[in-house]
């Protein structure tokens, strides 16, 4: 296959993955609804997660090639796929759940580590006021976070199928989108293990108790581990956004905020860490179109994130 002809399907599976689950999303959030907003209302956020969608895999492929050239990946591998093959037809599906939580996990401390060092990209996903399917947003220069805490580590990981990273990217695409929606679904008592949209909130509430709180993005586990976890009360739905930003409104708003961001002295962020001024709180290694969906999928973040 051609470089172009690579890149191309490339992009085209990573805009099915961002954007395939918001147009789902947007239709249950016209049945079961907390909060409703106008079909309108999403266009801009659409937009955006358009643009996301076809400038992240565009930055982060060429890095991708790179890295397999050099061939680092093949220095070290954990041989998963060498462990799970016996298992059968059940091998793709426990490989995928595992890759899941580990993904969850190096997620975690990505997301911590963009409040921590990289708020003025990362202020893009916490800046929308009204948070529903399309407005999970997130700025392109996060793939770059994304590969560095989450897509090189798993690349010592050997996969089976190469479905296998467009897999755990859909998985966790779905769930990131989910927990963004003001529907009026979750998981109750199982929000002690998986993360729900009332958990998520909190994460994104304008009230200083919740600031630097539920930094996990499918499993809440971690934010239980590590301190972080705040549980809501049954009535808790805070309002969201930042203060002392305004949502971008258009795709030159939407690329430039993180200038506007460090241009305020960081005035965007309304609660510091501890630590931190300033700041919010049988086959191989993947190859480098496989690797590109786990470093530009919205949650594998994540992108985008974004969470």
């Amino acid at each position: 296959m051609s470089l172009i002809g690579e890149l191309t399907g490339v992009l085209g599976l990573a805009l099915f993955i961002g954007l395939f689950p918001i147009f789902v999303c947007i239709v249950i959030e016209q049945i079961a609804v907390i909060e409703r907003y106008s079909l309108r209302a999403r266009t801009r956020g659409l937009a955006m997660n358009a643009v996301l969608g076809v400038l992240s895999p565009s930055l982060v492929w060429p890095l991708q090639k790179l890295w397999h050239l050099i061939g680092i990946d093949k220095a070290v591998s954990v041989p998963l796929w060498t462990w799970l093959a016996p298992l059968g037809a059940a091998a793709f599906a426990v490989q995928v759940a595992i890759l899941v939580v580990a993904s969850d996990f190096l997620a975690y401390w990505r997301h911590r580590a963009e409040h921590k060092w990289f708020w003025p990209i990362h202020a893009v996903h916490h800046s929308p006021t009204e948070l529903h399917a399309a407005n999970d947003i997130g700025h392109p220069g996060q793939v770059w976070i994304n590969m560095l805490c989450v897509s090189f580590p798993l690349s010592f990981i050997q996969f089976g199928p190469q479905q296998t990273p467009w897999a755990v990217s859909f998985v966790m695409t779905v769930l990131s989108i989910y927990i963004h929606s003001p529907i009026d679904v979750h998981f109750g008592p199982l929000r002690k293990l998986v993360v729900d949209n009332r958990y998520h909130r909190i994460h994104h509430s304008l009230e200083p108790k919740h600031f630097d709180k539920n930094f996990g993005i499918c499993f809440s586990i971690w934010d239980r581990m590590f301190g972080t976890a705040y549980d809501p009360a049954p009535s808790e739905w805070p309002k969201v956004g930042l203060a002392n930003l305004a949502p971008p409104r258009t795709i030159s708003e939407f690329l430039s905020l993180p200038a506007r961001v460090m241009m305020n002295n960081r005035e965007a962020a309304p609660q510091p860490l501890a630590t931190a001024a300033g700041l919010r709180g049988g086959s191989r290694s993947l190859d480098s179109a496989a690797a590109t969906a786990l470093a530009s999928a919205p949650t594998v973040n994540g992108l985008r994130s974004s969470s």
